[in-house]
């Protein structure tokens, strides 16, 4: 196998950078409280074919009954009835946060990898921002600008009288900036891999997560990126380790606990619409609201253990159904684990190792004259247990 690296970015990702980059005469007096460095760490967003029969004229295992009569049919895997093209890129992104400035604000850094896999060749492109600094000066600019590229420039901030005026509750946390930052990041980087698909004849895209509506995403952006992809005979697989949505009061990820050498998928928006009229009267979302892609599924990719069931949102294209694209890869993605590696890779070189912190701060120092404090720790107090549980 060939593996290649290479450091990328591109125009979006450098003015996000650009913005987040104050000139040193308005950070020189800052000071920047870090978390005790030795517990700075990153957060990150998360061929068996030959060993599984194949059964093309078998029906669908009904599964319903088990689940308050819920019409829910599994299928096992079979090979793409058409072809698809062997091209993969799979997209993550992973963000650590570096400290906290008096008087308001947070520095942190953001990394995104794609990884692109066809045949025995690997290719993998890595993102790198640097440290960013966000502060009461310029959030607003960088948010009005993250909303206009996303296609709602009122996403985050919207604009009164030639005031920025920010949306009440979507940009004050920590928490919520630095991953509105990391998301919108990786965002850019599936457009990358879009235009690299395309490039290429189609394939498909491997993403982390759902293809929801969301504050991070608005519904805009998600149809045009699922159109695009469509008309250049791109699929998407999108897949999330973690799902709120439940069948029968059942979570997707326990819909095959039942079956536990049952290897394959189930389309679940029909059930979910169904049950959802049924409780109408509680005005929950329909089951066409919780995605954009054309299918929700509920995927097991390999036998247990950890032989997980994931929530998998898949939209096909013209030279590929949806079933085929979630065929191909089950079929062309090596499975570690019962999880495509594709994506097991692009979250490793999404995220950063212990070390890397220190650097990235002293990068930040030396560029913007910021002071750095430590917060203070009480951990030493209760040594050799710590204050873990409290």
């Amino acid at each position: 196998m060939t593996i290649t690296f290479l450091d990328s970015s591109n125009q979006w990702i450098d003015h996000l950078v650009e913005l987040c980059t104050p000139v040193p005469a308005q950070t020189t007096q800052g000071l920047l409280i870090t978390p005790p460095l030795v517990d700075l760490k990153a957060s990150v967003s998360d061929d068996l074919a030959e060993d599984v029969p194949i059964f093309p004229d078998t029906p669908a295992t009904p599964i319903g009954e088990t689940y308050r009569q819920i019409p829910i049919e599994a299928f096992v895997f079979t090979p793409p009835t058409r072809v698809v093209r062997g091209l993969m890129v799979a997209v993550d992104s992973g963000v650590i946060t570096l400290g906290n400035l008096v008087g308001g604000g947070v520095a942190f850094a953001i990394r995104g990898s794609a990884v692109c896999f066809a045949d025995k060749n690997l290719l993998i492109l890595r993102y790198k921002t640097g440290p960013l600094l966000i502060t009461q000066k310029n959030i607003l600019s960088v948010f009005r600008y993250i909303g206009t590229r996303l296609g709602n420039p009122d996403l985050y901030v919207k604009e009164e009288n030639n005031q920025l005026i920010p949306q009440p509750s979507v940009i004050e946390s920590t928490n919520q900036i630095t991953d509105r930052c990391r998301n919108f990041i990786e965002r850019m980087i599936q457009e990358e891999a879009l235009g690299i698909l395309a490039g290429n004849g189609g394939g498909t895209l491997l993403v982390d997560g759902a293809l929801t509506v969301s504050y991070d995403t608005p519904k805009i952006y998600l149809e045009m990126m699922l159109r695009t992809a469509s008309r250049r005979s791109i699929g998407v697989c999108a897949i999330s380790k973690r799902s709120r949505i439940s069948i029968g009061g059942v979570p997707v990820d326990s819909l095959f606990d039942a079956y536990p050498t049952f290897v394959g998928y189930a389309p679940l928006l029909q059930a979910i619409d169904l049950e959802r009229q049924a409780y109408s009267d509680l005005k929950l979302r329909s089951a066409n609201d919780i995605t954009e892609a054309e299918e929700v599924y509920a995927v097991r990719f390999g036998f247990g253990p950890p032989g997980l069931t994931f929530r998998v949102d898949v939209t096909g294209s013209p030279a590929a159904s949806k079933v085929d694209v979630l065929n191909d890869v089950y079929f062309n993605a090596q499975m570690v684990g019962g999880y495509p590696k594709p994506l097991i890779d692009a979250h490793q070189y999404s995220s950063f190792l212990p070390g890397e912190a220190m650097s990235l701060l002293a990068d930040l120092v030396a560029r913007t004259g910021i002071r750095t404090k430590e917060e203070p720790s009480m951990g030493i107090l209760f040594q050799p247990f710590g204050a873990f549980g409290k």
